[in-house]
Parts: structure tokens; C-alpha cells; sequence
């Protein structure tokens, strides 16, 4: 337990420390908003792209990994959707945004630095595979249901034009720093090319930033949301987020698709990981639900203190 504690601890120290230094207001908003755009432009590309062009993923066979992440996923956003639609009465734009809440964890700026503390770089290279899919998947699946919810909600009339959608989202994808970090890893690895000299070795330096300037920008964020009502709706997504997605995870893992060790142990911790900051993108961009997002975000990170604890010892 001790090993767990030490793993845990310096996450949300640095976490808390970046939220003390913007409440105190020693740093400004705005260096939190630079800092985030240099991790997301800059320091996780880098470190994506350094993980892809090296890792060793010999007898790798993802399948199985996708599905049990994404199957536990689908499982929080069908329960979400009946919590918020069903039983609460909201409308469906607000039961998407909740199926985002409670199942778009944080696998970027809080989990890479955790897994790579908990796991080391090996934990690294299985979570890559993840990372990879996880934005596609993710946007493809939210920007799908909204477009559906906004027509049943009566907010929007004209037919969907799932070209033109399809087109969007491939823009959007293209244009992400993280997909094209780790498509250059990809293209680099192909090539045969050694990954060393000072080209490698700048962007493994900068690549080292990305873990503590992201739990610090992380944060730093939780001064910018705050929570904005919802608390209730908020705390039952959050318990989704933290408990029943790991679970759920868990469960096929081990006795549905039978993962390696390995495997199951990063499939389980990045579902066990707080709510990302998508989320409340993703609702301030359609304009809905955005106390609900905002919420989920600060309620999981402030209860994954515990939780991912708890995760951390069930997979040790």
C-alpha cells in the first residue's frame, strides 16, 4: 500500500499545487492557458511521437484491449443516458454531454504521467495503443449522438448530412497535435530509421516536461470551472466515472476477454482515471449541460484521490 501511496501522492501534490498557485493568483490564468497549449502542441507529441518510433510492441494484439475499454465505456454512457433522460427528465442534448461525462477519462494529461509513475514506459507503450484510438473513437461516437439529440430536442431541423460530418471530424483529427504525434512516431518507425542524435534526444528532453506541467495545468483548470450546480446529477456521473466504468472494465478484462496482466492493468487504471477536460469543451461547444460537465470534472478528480487508489491496489 505504501508503493501505492508514494505512486499517488506526487500526482495530486503537483495537481494541488497548480490550483493553489492560480487561486492564490502567484500565476495568471492566462500562463495556465499557455502552459496547456504547450503540452498539447508541443510536450505530449513529443512524447507520443518519442513512445511510438521506440516502444517495443512485439506480440501486441490491441483487439481485445479496445474492446474491453470501449465496451466498459458504452456500459457508463447507456447508464448515464438512462440516469439524466430517463429518470431525471433532462433532455437528450444533456444526456449525451452526461454519456461524456461519465465515461471520457482523462488518459492524457493525468494518465500518462500516472500509468508512467504506476507502470513505467512499458505502461507507457500499452497506453499508447489506447491513446491512439481513444480521441477518434471518442469524437466520432459524442459528435454522432449530439447531432442525433439536437434533431430530437427540436434545436436543430435539417437532416443530418453524414458526409459532410464525416468530413469534419477527419479535419478535426488531422489537425489534433496528439493524433499527428503519434502518426510522425508511426512514420519514423516505418522508416527504419534509427530514433537517436539530437533530434531524438530534444524531443525526448521536451517529452519529460509533459507528465508534471500537465498535472500542474490540470491543476490550475480546476480554478477556471469550478462547480456550477447540477451537484447531485454531478456526484451520480462521477460515481459512474469512478467506479462502475473501472468495474466494468475490470470484469470484461478478466472474464470476457482475458487480457494478459499487462494489459489489464492499464485498460483498468485509465478507466479509473478522473474526467477530461473534453467534457466541458464538448458541452460549451453545443451550448448544454455545461454545470453537469463541469461538475463530473472537479468531482472525479477531487474523489480519485481515493479511488484510484483502490484501483491501483486491486490490480497490484
Amino acid at each position: 500500500m505504501s508503493d501505492i501511496i508514494n505512486i499517488i501522492l506526487p500526482v495530486f501534490a503537483l495537481i494541488g499545487l497548480g490550483y493553489a498557485s492560480a487561486v492564490s493568483g502567484i500565476l495568471k490564468m492566462d500562463v495556465g492557458d499557455a502552459m496547456a497549449k504547450f503540452i498539447f502542441v508541443i510536450a505530449i507529441p513529443a512524447l507520443l511521437m518519442k513512445t511510438m518510433a521506440t516502444a517495443d510492441f512485439s506480440g501486441a494484439n490491441p483487439w481485445g484491449f479496445w474492446a474491453t475499454y470501449f465496451g466498459g465505456v458504452a456500459i457508463v454512457w447507456l447508464l448515464a443516458r438512462i440516469i439524466i433522460f430517463n429518470l431525471l427528465g433532462r433532455d437528450q442534448r444533456a444526456a449525451v454531454i452526461a454519456g461524456v461525462s461519465a465515461g471520457f477519462s482523462n488518459i492524457v494529461l493525468t494518465g500518462i504521467p500516472l500509468i508512467e509513475r504506476a507502470y513505467g514506459e512499458a505502461g507507457i507503450a500499452i497506453l499508447l495503443l489506447l491513446v491512439a484510438v481513444h480521441m477518434p473513437v471518442m469524437m466520432t461516437a459524442s459528435t454522432l449522438l449530439m447531432e442525433q439529440a439536437v434533431r430530437a430536442d427540436w434545436v436543430e431541423k435539417s437532416p443530418y448530412n453524414l458526409i459532410k460530418l464525416f468530413k469534419n471530424i477527419i479535419k478535426n483529427l488531422l489537425t489534433n497535435t496528439i493524433i499527428l504525434g503519434i502518426l510522425a512516431g508511426l512514420v519514423w518507425r516505418l522508416s527504419t530509421l534509427p530514433f537517436s542524435g539530437i533530434f531524438a534526444e530534444t524531443a525526448a528532453s521536451i517529452g519529460k516536461t509533459a507528465g508534471p506541467l500537465a498535472l500542474f495545468s490540470v491543476g490550475m483548470s480546476l480554478n477556471k470551472y469550478g462547480i456550477k450546480g447540477n451537484l447531485f446529477q454531478g456526484s451520480l456521473l462521477a460515481g459512474l466515472s469512478l467506479i462502475v466504468l473501472p468495474a466494468s472494465v475490470y470484469l470484461l478484462a478478466n472474464y470476457v476477454f482475458h487480457l494478459p496482466a499487462d494489459w489489464a492493468r492499464i485498460a483498468v487504471t485509465a478507466a479509473a482515471l478522473p474526467t477530461g477536460v473534453n467534457a466541458y469543451l464538448f458541452a460549451s461547444h453545443f451550448k448544454v449541460a455545461e454545470g453537469l460537465a463541469t461538475n463530473t470534472i472537479i468531482l472525479t478528480i477531487l474523489a480519485s484521490v481515493v479511488t484510484l487508489s483502490f484501483w491501483l491496489w486491486v490490480m497490484s
